[in-house]
């Protein structure tokens, strides 16, 4: 058959996921140990469709549909289910918050192509998109999800692969068109996990916590190494397990990797999470993380923008006004400085002179010889974001310069050599 999202339809090779999730005992063995997973990181209010029984077995589904219900559903849908989705309802027939935004899988009951007027509830807030024409004009697309938040869940019976397996794709209206595509709806569902357990890390209720302050530990080394790519993968990884101080270094690090899009991180992943702030201290936070925000803020949008969720401190008292009438506030705000080392500060307050008459070139010459003698005996400091954060330097640290900052060898871990 011919797919909805493509000319052809695709063979494509099923991952570890479709692997692992063949059998109805399979599937029962994974949703036993989701569900356990779910049960105990998530707050009250999330599991509001959570039924009591289900608290209490830790089942978070129902009983599986049999052979005869399955062969029925087949029947009316005109055609055999993928062998991944077929053995999820054996092993239960609908199931509740089997991803983040997901609250509640259809039945055997309620099964059933993709229509207009689903499209039309679903789908309407991106008309233009190109794959979700094509789905308003043929719909061989199963509707898999019953309730989520502003998410849908959708099976393609014209994309399967040679084991029978059909192409499966979210849909929310947080995000324009559809998902990455997967390769079966064991692969989504795997998928969905993963993000419920990087967003519960990142809120600082993670679901496996072991080794984060390692994680953390290694990530630092690395960046000292001047490994930065390799240490911001580290921190995220502590991150995902809960580590508030691995949030933060992941949000600073990329900063210097790309400072365009840092204000967004900065706001949700350090000043909108309190286990972040309690980990690193207010203190350093409003060091660096709140001037940062403030700079790429103002850069980023400019004048006449309305900012009515600004969360930062300093701002509070100009909340929901336009930006024009806090930027002046913003710029007279003095954030608190850290400690540097007395050879880099020296280098800095030099480098900050020669900057200010511009001689923006020399100055950077001040501070990349600094560079390597720069340390902090904080372990939740890793570069000197002052080069980010002080006006004087806006034009001394373009995006190479801030780059060749983290990937400098630094401190203790200046003239180490990388493991092999």
């Amino acid at each position: 058959m011919r797919s909805i999202f493509g000319d052809s339809a695709a063979d494509p090779e099923t991952g570890p996921a479709a692997e692992r999730l063949r059998t109805v005992e399979q599937w029962r063995s994974y949703l036993t140990e989701y569900g356990a997973d779910v049960l105990r990181v998530s707050a009250e209010g999330e599991l509001f469709n959570v039924s009591d029984k289900q608290r209490a077995t830790g089942w978070l589904g129902y009983e599986g549909a049999d052979e005869q219900r399955i062969a029925g559903l087949e029947d009316r849908l005109g055609t055999r289910l993928p062998p991944s989705y077929r053995s999820f309802l054996g092993a239960s027939d609908g199931w509740s918050h089997l991803g983040p935004f997901m609250y509640e899988m259809r039945t055997t009951g309620d099964l059933d192509w993709l229509d207009d007027d689903d499209a039309d509830m679903y789908m309407d807030t991106y008309d233009d998109e190109p794959d979700d024409a094509s789905m308003r004009t043929r719909a061989p697309v199963l509707l898999i999800a019953d309730e989520g938040d502003a998410q849908c869940w959708l099976l393609d019976s014209g994309d399967v692969s040679r084991d029978g397996e059909w192409a499966a794709y979210t849909w929310s209206s947080w995000q324009p068109g559809l998902s990455d595509r997967y390769g079966s709806f064991a692969e989504l569902v795997a998928a969905e996990r993963d993000s419920f357990q990087e967003l519960k890390g990142y809120e600082g209720s993670a679901v496996n916590p072991e080794g984060a302050e390692q994680l953390v530990a290694e990530g630092r080394a690395q960046a000292l190494r001047g490994e930065a790519e390799r240490a911001a993968a580290t921190f995220k990884q502590a991150a995902v397990k809960g580590s508030g101080a691995g949030a933060y270094l992941a949000v600073m690090l990329g900063a210097f990797l790309d400072l365009t899009h840092a204000h967004h991180h900065v706001r949700n992943g350090i000043l909108g999470r309190p286990h972040v702030i309690e980990a690193v201290g207010l203190e350093q936070v409003r060091a660096e993380a709140v001037p940062l925000y403030l700079r790429r803020t103002m850069e980023g949008y400019g004048p006449g923008r309305d900012f009515s969720s600004v969360l930062v401190p300093e701002l509070h008292r100009c909340e929901g006004k336009p930006v024009t009438d806090w930027i002046p506030y913003a710029a007279a705000s003095t954030p608190p400085t850290l400690p540097e080392s007395p050879v880099f500060q020296e280098a800095l307050d030099a480098a900050r002179t020669i900057a200010l008459s511009g001689a923006t070139d020399d100055a950077w010459s001040i501070i990349e010889a600094a560079l390597p003698h720069w340390h902090s005996e904080s372990p939740h400091c890793i570069a000197p974001v002052v080069l980010l954060t002080d006006p004087a330097f806006r034009e001394v640290i373009t995006a190479p310069q801030a780059r060749l900052v983290v990937t400098t060898p630094r401190g203790e871990e200046r003239g180490r050599q990388q493991p092999g």
